[in-house]
């Protein structure tokens, strides 16, 4: 159980907006470890280390909550603790005395270092590093010092243990044909093959005789706690069917005796009793009952409070252009080439802008030939998007590629005979791309590289031999972050491909438009790092060279360089610049505008059912008056008389807008996308990580009408650590660096911030002061400490996490009593996308019918909805472990809401289809038990709180801006009648399904 206690309620900007001291008695994902004498417990709640007796009561923390401290490990003497932490941004070894003091750090370094043990002599500490390119097991002297590596196999050694008597090591290893648990001598030798196991291995410990290793192994539906006979190699199962055991090293209290974590429990089971049934087949869970070690420990939370950036919905314009997607300088650099408003445009230095294409397709990514005569880019307009080129004398447009999926990216050789460019391998862009070039005389593409993860756009070397792009380099296999560096591709040999880099142990900017890019002279690569635009000298096989020159101070990206080389136009806080090689930086303006398009006259919507967010039950018979783009009343339904449009939803049930609130929308899903959302019912998008100005550009089109769609919110970047993983990360480690991105959050008029997995808590700390100055809230994947100092949402009931594996959840999928108190207590919102964590899958294998929406028929293409029918068929097979997983996600969001805790309704689209996936969510909450209108406040009101716009959105009441969605059917009945769309309204303007669905011209 948890429990509360109010310290403070004090309102202010800036000040604490309420205290609570917060006890748990759970642990999810716990660890403890026991001293040698076992009169003493070791535990890391919530990413902070706690000491008790081994009796159990209540727990001391010895470290604060700011450095993730997880694994704790006692010397032999029960003196020091050593654990891994990751307070410095990187995962390293720490140690600190009994009581807290001492506080040392033992490694260093760009690398990660997990799982520490200490020798029987207390003399060394052996844990697991990424330092070799891999995982392997590695030992030091307990202060730090002789660092040495024991293994050294190409896959993933890890957990490592010692033998009582110290004279060799036991560790799991992820090897292809040889997983399992492995024995190497201390000095390094002998390395041999115990017993093959299956499943995610972990938590080895040694018994003290020498005889056993206990471990931990868990698979889809089950996570046991094992035990090897070392002499036999035979393995049986220690825990009991049904136990939830999490994956860390137990404790051997005694011979007999051991502690591990389950259940969210500290644990002690006698392996003396008899272990099964009489009868029970070798490997049975055991008959016996394990002991639960009752604890307490005590956390504070202040959640400050701050003022909410202040929203213009009623200005009706000109607003200058801000959504400048992939400017491009010519050759000549007379002009620039972008895309704005769903078109490409071609700006001289006056700011004289000039549309080339004006067309309801969405185009973007400009690339320019080098002689400046043609400029290819990616159009939707034949049905997904492609390669077209313009010729810039005549004005002529043809298309180049037909290919089997989306493209992005165009990159034309120094020569002009050739177009590089990226295939998009599902996700709509962000995930894999597989590199191709077009060779434009003989018509032919070619496939040069199959898969690369999050690429960013291809330049070319000026002899055309090899390209050069922005690409993650993976750390290890064991765990998907690694640094985004320079990839340079040899055309002819993939063999001979590399990464580079002038920052090591650092990462680049986004991995889209912000270099590195090729200088036509070939003197250097242009790139975008720490916030600012940079410069290296390379060589001709595109070695670093020489030192790295910063060229800007203020925030810079999307870099582009002149065709003689002594300059490049980039966009700046203030839009586009120029700076020269000789220092000289100097604005580029572009004279640019959109106007919101708005709704004029009254509209009446005539409800026979209004939910309108505040109620939990409907009003019947009310006329919804909307006086332009905002609700002048709500009132009995009367006659109108001549002149009033009214709209007959009088055997309908009208609800709020609803709001997406997680997902990541991408260019290559192309113009059809505002549509889908409009026809889903979804009004507005909450979108917690983009490229801000792919996000901008959106944004102005939807606002103007330009293309029909939701309202945007957005969260640029994600704010990432040194190690990042999408291409849409941008890596942040320095307090510097830091503040160049709030500039660029308040200057590109962001709506939140989402900070990501592999950022310290320290810095994440940093980042909620400083986003709540300027009125912006904070989401992370973070719940503890993240909760205590201000971060205003969680992401994903699982999700990704820095540790390999979940604060939040267990292996099977179950959140404890600190999970659902501290969110339910705090006021903190999550967002749990179930749908992308199985339960999307899970409904269209139940029901076949989630599949035949008539939106996702009709704007979704055949090959995509083929291709997404067979993915989920292929998991029918593991129905029931989805039915499992699934069933523990509905109980977490049931007791979350049932406590007072709010969820926030979203998906994390395209990984599940947009839009579609949305109204799945909302069914699988109805399914979880929770109240029906709790569950269409999960999708209006709530999220419009989170946003700071809870009197202007998600509710429908006189002053409220008019969005609105008309249903076919009972929503607070059968949640599913939410896919029964008749119309939707947005800013006043209303239209129906049908529409949306029948025309994709411009409006």
């Amino acid at each position: 159980m948890i429990r509360c206690v109010v310290l403070a309620a004090v309102l202010g900007v800036g000040s604490t907006a309420w205290a609570q001291s917060v006890m748990l008695t759970q642990g999810t994902n716990l660890a403890a470890a026991a001293t040698s004498d076992a009169t003493r417990i070791a535990i890391d709640l919530q990413g902070t280390i706690w000491t008790l007796p081994a009796a159990g009561g209540a727990a001391t923390s010895i470290t604060d909550p700011m450095g993730d401290a997880r694994q704790p490990a006692w010397s032999p003497d029960g003196a020091r603790l050593a654990f891994q932490s990751y307070r410095d941004g990187g995962w390293h070894i720490w140690a600190v005395d009994a009581a807290g003091a001492n506080l040392t750090q033992l490694t260093r370094g760009g690398f990660d270092d997990r799982e520490p043990v200490y020798s029987p002599d207390g003399a060394w500490i052996a844990f697991a590093s990424d330092r070799s390119g891999s995982y392997d097991v590695w030992v030091m002297r307990a202060d730090g010092s002789d660092l040495r590596q024991l293994t050294a196999s190409p896959a993933n050694e890890f957990a490592p243990t010692w033998s009582p008597d110290g004279a060799a090591l036991a560790y799991a290893s992820d090897r292809d044909g040889g997983k399992g648990i492995y024995r190497i001598a201390a000095t390094g030798v002998a390395e041999r093959l115990l017993a093959e196991a299956d499943g995610a291995l972990g938590g080895l410990a040694w018994s003290p005789d020498g005889r056993s290793i206990l471990f931990v192994a868990t698979g889809r539906d089950a996570s046991t706690l094992k035990r090897l006979d070392v002499s036999s190699a035979i393995i049986s199962d220690i825990s009991a069917a049904g136990e939830d055991v999490f994956g860390f090293r137990p404790s051997w209290l005694s011979a007999t005796t051991v502690l591990y974590t389950a259940d969210a429990a500290l644990k002690r089971r006698d392996l003396a009793v008899p272990q099964a049934a009489p009868g029970a087949a070798p490997g049975a869970a055991p008959a016996s009952a394990p002991a639960v070690i009752p604890f307490t420990a005590a956390v504070e939370l202040a959640r400050p409070a701050y003022a909410r950036k202040a929203y213009d919905f009623d200005t009706p314009g000109p607003r200058p252009v801000k959504g400048m997607r992939g400017p491009v300088v010519a050759p000549d650099g007379a002009t620039v080439a972008f895309a704005a408003l769903g078109d490409i445009w071609l700006a001289d230095r006056a700011g004289t802008a000039r549309r080339l294409t004006d067309d309801a397709a969405l185009d973007y990514d400009p690339a320019w030939s080098a002689d400046g005569r043609s400029i290819a880019f990616v159009s939707d307009r034949s049905g997904k998007t492609e390669i077209w080129a313009h010729d810039l004398a005549s004005g002529a447009q043809r298309q180049l590629t037909r290919t089997a999926t989306e493209v992005q990216f165009p990159s034309w050789s120094p020569d002009g005979t050739r177009i590089a460019f990226f295939q998009v391998l599902g996700l709509a862009g962000l995930g894999g791309g597989s590199l191709h070039v077009l060779d434009l005389g003989a018509n032919t593409v070619t496939q040069l590289r199959p898969s690369i993860w999050g690429p960013g756009r291809a330049s070319w070397s000026p002899d055309g031999s090899k390209i050069t792009l922005a690409a993650v380099s993976p750390s290890s296999s064991r765990f998907r972050e690694g640094y985004s560096a320079f990839l340079v591709a040899a055309l002819a040999d993939a063999t001979q491909d590399k990464f580079v880099t002038p920052h090591p142990d650092r990462s680049l900017a986004m991995r889209g438009d912000d270099g590195p890019l090729w200088s036509p002279d070939g003197r250097w690569l242009a790139y975008v790092f720490d916030g600012r635009l940079w410069r290296v000298a390379v060589d001709a096989d595109g070695e670093i060279a020489g030192a790295p020159i910063a060229m800007t101070d203020g925030p810079a990206d999307a870099p582009s360089w002149r065709g003689d080389s002594t300059g490049l136009v980039y966009r700046g806080l203030d839009g586009l610049r120029e700076v020269m090689l000789d220092g000289r930086d100097a604005a580029w303006p572009i004279n640019l505008t959109y106007a919101p398009s708005r709704n004029s006259g009254t509209t009446v919507v005539r409800a026979g059912r209004l939910f309108d967010g505040i109620s939990g039950a409907y009003r019947e018979n009310v006329d919804v008056v909307v006086d332009g783009h905002r609700i002048a009343a709500i009132e009995p339904v009367r006659d109108r008389g001549p002149g009033v449009r009214v709209i007959d939803a009088s055997g309908q049930t009208v609800i709020p807008g609803l709001i997406e609130s997680h997902t990541h929308q991408a260019a290559p899903f192309g113009a059809r996308l505002g549509r889908l959302w409009l026809a889903m019912g979804v009004t507005s998008v909450r979108e917690p990580g983009t490229d801000p100005f792919d996000a901008l550009e959106r944004r102005e089109s939807w606002t103007s009408g330009r293309r029909p769609g939701p309202r945007q919110f957005y969260a640029g970047a994600l704010t990432d650590g040194a190690r990042v993983f999408y291409g849409m990360a941008q890596s942040v480690v320095t307090p510097e660096h830091l503040e160049r991105e709030m500039a660029r959050a308040q200057a590109l008029d962001y709506d939140m911030i989402k900070t990501y997995v592999r950022m310290s808590d320290p810095l994440q700390k940093m980042v909620v002061a400083r986003a709540h100055a300027i009125g912006l809230p904070v989401s992370s994947h973070e719940i503890y400490p993240a909760v205590a100092y201000g971060v205003d949402g969680v992401e994903h009931l699982r999700g990704t996490s820095r540790r390999g594996y979940s604060p939040k959840q267990s292996e099977l999928a179950i959140a404890y009593d600190d999970v659902v108190g501290l969110l339910a207590a705090s006021g903190m919102t999550i967002t749990p996308t179930i749908t992308l964590q199985g339960g999307f899958n899970r409904s269209a294998l139940r029901d076949a019918a989630v599949l035949r929406h008539p939106a996702f028929l009709a704007l979704f293409r055949e090959d995509e909805r083929a291709a997404l029918a067979a993915g989920i068929e292929r998991q029918r097979a593991g129905l029931a472990s989805l039915d499992r997983s699934v069933g523990a996600m509905h109980r977490t969001i049931r007791d979350i809401v049932a406590r007072g805790g709010r969820v926030l309704a979203g998906t994390d689209s395209p990984f599940v289809p947009y839009g579609l996936s949305f109204l799945v969510e909302l069914q699988n909450y109805a399914e979880a038990g929770v109240p029906p209108a709790d569950v269409l406040r999960s999708a209006t009101a709530w999220p419009a709180d989170f946003l700071g716009l809870g009197q202007q959105l998600g509710t429908l009441a006189p002053g409220r801006l008019a969005d609105l969605v008309v249903i076919d059917g009972d929503p607070l009945a059968r949640i599913a009648d939410l896919a029964n769309v008749a119309g939707v309204m947005v800013d006043g303007r209303y239209r129906t399904r049908a529409d949306l669905l029948n025309s994709m011209g411009s409006e």
